[in-house]
């Protein structure tokens, strides 16, 4: 293979998604902010380009319509050992907090003066969690309105999502205690309520920035997505897409009630994929009142929580884990140029997306650098092709360049137009 110079083009960052639960579909792309340009040195002349669309069943997924998004952005996400001190901060107050509620609990003189101390519990941790849900829809409608920065969101959504998590484990302390005393179901159905409402608070994707605030786990790339209430979160690991979205637009106020059999029909009809798997793992359907929860673990596919609200019969909450050695693309795309070959499996705007390079001749696994750009803008570099010659990151918005440029600095360069998301709900 010839010598080529390394050619860097365009910004990554991604922008919008459709609306409700969504198959992917055709998108216009969005403006991205200015940075420096990079004028390529190489005119490449020859080259051979095509899309399909792979066969096999793509993962449903809820998403924001894209009229009403206000923000989007896609950032490399880096260890930051201050946030993790406030979060060990605010682990021990809570910590500390609940342990005070059971002592007073213990010490009671009476059963009835024990009943009073449960009420009052149950009625301070339900005003803990108006107070969490106020504060994550100020850091949505902070960061999309332009008021923070990614990082910033991101640690107060991972500190809430963990408050939220400690706050359950308070309310679950409650509940045994109202079991123990055998008080009226009043009790017990309020700690069942807030043990739901706090769920939707605790995400996979605010789990991971949280470990990765921790050094816990390694650096990578978070999209973020929002309106002026939703959002809509995304993540890559070493072997999982993660995902969360939170859409309290399409939560109703009533209290009309739904069944098993109703939300079982809809999460069938909206994540098909995870739907005809579950009977090799775990599944479940529970919730009060309006509200129900699909779970699905314990499956290759991976696993899939999604809120359904039972007056407006939509989903308004999902936590996924996409396992990529499951993923199905809805667009490939193969270009041979340079003697590369390159192939590129996306989906939607914010979803996995594969670069695989390999020999054009002997179809060895090449050993290569991408980067990916936009508007002739400098480019970002997604990873190094491991292996099998592969290398994941997530699908940017609008039209975008990868580059592929190997150790032998033969190169290609692929020119594409990713899928939004098409209405489903």
């Amino acid at each position: 293979m010839k010598s080529l110079p390394l050619v860097l083009v365009g910004l990554l960052l991604t922008a919008t998604v459709g609306v409700g639960a969504v198959v992917p579909a055709p998108q216009a792309g969005a403006s991205q902010p200015a940075t420096e340009s990079v004028t390529p040195p190489l005119q490449v002349t020859t080259a051979e380009q095509s899309t399909t669309t792979p066969a096999g069943t793509p993962s449903g997924t809820l998403a924001i319509p894209r009229s009403i998004v206000e923000r989007t952005e896609h950032r490399r996400h880096h260890v930051d050992i201050g946030p993790a001190v406030g979060f060990e901060t605010a682990g021990t107050t809570d910590t500390l907090a609940t342990r005070a509620i059971d002592r007073q609990l213990s010490t009671a003189a009476s059963d009835t003066q024990r009943r009073a101390r449960l009420r009052a519990a149950v009625a301070e941790t339900e005003a803990a969690v108006r107070e969490l849900k106020d504060r994550n829809t100020a850091a949505i409608r902070g960061f999309a309105a332009g008021r923070s920065e990614p990082k910033v969101l991101l640690e107060e959504l991972a500190l809430i999502g963990q408050t939220a998590d400690r706050l359950r484990d308070r309310a679950s302390l409650l509940q045994q205690r109202t079991d123990a005393l055998d008080t009226d179901s009043t009790l017990s159905n309020r700690l069942s309520t807030l043990s739901y409402e706090l769920r939707m608070l605790d995400g996979p994707v605010r789990a991971h920035a949280a470990a990765v605030f921790s050094a816990e786990r390694p650096a990578g790339q978070i999209f973020v997505q929002a309106s002026e209430e939703n959002i809509v979160l995304s993540a890559k690991t070493e072997d999982a897409y993660l995902r969360e979205v939170y859409r309290p637009d399409n939560r109703g106020d009533g209290e009309t009630g739904i069944s098993a059999e109703e939300a079982s029909g809809i999460a069938a009809d909206l994540y098909p994929k995870f739907w005809t798997q579950r009977g090799g793992g775990t599944w479940s359907v529970a919730g009060p009142g309006p509200l129900s929860v699909v779970s699905i673990q314990g499956i290759d596919l991976g696993q899939l929580e999604v809120f359904i609200d039972g007056t407006t019969e939509q989903p308004f909450v999902e936590h996924k884990r996409l396992s990529l050695e499951q993923f199905v693309a809805t667009q490939r795309t193969t270009k041979v140029q340079d003697g590369l070959r390159v192939t590129v499996d996306r989906s939607y705007v914010g979803g996995p997306l594969r670069v695989t390079v390999i020999n054009a001749d002997t179809g060895e696994p090449v050993d290569a650098t991408v980067r990916i750009g936009q508007n002739g803008q400098e480019s970002q570099p997604v990873g190094t092709t491991d292996d099998p010659g592969s290398v994941w990151t997530l699908t940017p918005n609008g039209a975008f360049t990868l580059t592929v440029i190997s150790e032998d600095n033969s190169a290609a360069f692929l020119q594409i137009q990713p899928q939004g998301a098409a209405e489903a709900v």
